[in-house]
């Protein structure tokens, strides 16, 4: 342990020290205490442009916002995609930090400390010193972190846009947000500390967690959905990619389930010696998601082409051939497979016979626009 916490410590210097100013460690005082944080600016940062704002919660770990940056690689997708991410901390006890999120967990629970209210008014302050688009806030967790991004959607969904839980689980009760908050989560089926199919963690603390298929049960009958864990993607040698959509405010529910890796980040760094999955980047996927939606309930980006456009792939499954509709022969396209990786890149897309390619999920850019399909 005292290793992958030096690992992670030399690691995360190098990364300060080529980010420059781009980190800032700083606290506010509420609850009667100090509470931390470190900030993320992009790379070009310009104080005159409003940026998304993406908040980011630590696992229970003796380490704070330096677990998180390290596993999730947020710092450098907030270069690359232009938006700032924020690590708050936990109060830290007796060596370890962990959030209050309802039925875990301890200490943060037995002492009932208000991360709910640390996180409201962390973001007051947050848009009154920073160029924040408030109607674009997202925020991320990673373990005992994402459980507090449940309950987050929960007591603030005013605050945020879109949440995207990693390794974790619905621990606050009733589910009741003030609207149909857009969810994408990410787990392993061999995670033995948050169990997919329930149960009692092998961690220290004996919590029992409720079966993933429970808790989208109680989520998406509060959303109304009426399409319900659709089976996008199934391949027991990678991972599952299921959807619950036709949901009120145009909201849905996606979870992305490996067969491999454990209790850790997809497509991140592991800590603590656990098998990380590489079936797709827990980061990349959760950005793409979070550009779909406001505060506002409307949506845009990947999953919606501008009317404006009329822009149609055919066919979506598709088995060897993409064809598109309303082009006008000068597009550049570029074919992503589901971490972000470039796959095919050219002029001439329907000429080119992508039948070679594994099935999954992958993304078309064309110039500016996105567009999600699925390879059969």
């Amino acid at each position: 342990m005292k290793k992958v916490l030096l690992q992670i410590t030399l690691l995360l210097l190098v990364s300060n020290l080529s980010f420059g100013q781009t980190n800032v460690y700083d606290s506010i005082y509420v609850g009667g205490r100090w509470r931390t944080y470190l900030t993320h600016l992009p790379t070009g940062y310009n104080a005159s442009t409003n940026y998304p704002l993406v908040l980011a919660f630590h696992g229970g770990s003796p380490l704070g916002y330096q677990s998180i940056q390290f596993q999730s690689g947020l710092s450098q997708k907030a270069d690359t995609s232009n938006f700032i991410v924020v690590y708050p901390e936990g109060v830290k006890v007796a060596g370890n930090r962990t959030w209050n999120a309802g039925g875990c967990c301890a200490p943060a629970t037995t002492l009932n400390i208000d991360d709910v209210g640390f996180v409201n008014s962390l973001l007051n302050n947050l848009f009154s010193t920073r160029p924040i688009d408030t109607t674009r806030v997202y925020a991320t967790g990673f373990s005992n972190g994402s459980l507090l991004c449940y309950r987050l959607a929960n007591q603030l969904t005013h605050r945020f846009a879109a949440i995207a839980p990693v390794a974790g689980d619905l621990m606050y009760y009733p589910w009741s947000p003030s609207r149909a908050i857009p969810i994408i989560s990410f787990h392993s089926y061999l995670d033995l500390n948050v169990k997919y199919f329930g149960g009692v963690t092998v961690g220290a603390t004996g919590t029992y967690f409720p079966p993933q298929d429970s808790m989208f049960n109680i989520i998406s009958s509060n959303y109304n959905c009426t399409i319900l864990k659709d089976t996008l993607y199934h391949n027991v040698s990678q991972y599952d990619h299921l959807k619950y959509s036709s949901c009120s405010c145009n909201s849905i529910i996606e979870q992305y389930v490996s067969y491999d890796g454990e209790h850790s980040w997809p497509g991140g760094q592991a800590t603590g010696g656990v098998t990380v999955s590489n079936q797709f980047s827990a980061t990349y996927l959760m950005w793409q998601f979070f550009q779909n939606y406001t505060t506002t309930c409307l949506t845009s980006g990947i999953n919606n082409i501008p009317e404006k456009v009329n822009l149609k792939v055919y066919p979506n499954p598709f088995t060897d051939k993409i064809n598109l509709t309303n082009t006008i022969g000068l597009e550049n396209y570029i074919l992503l497979n589901s971490i972000g990786q470039i796959i095919w890149r050219g002029s001439k897309i329907e000429q080119t016979d992508f039948s070679n390619l594994t099935k999954g999920v992958y993304f078309l850019k064309v110039d500016s626009e996105m567009i999600k399909l699925i390879k059969e």
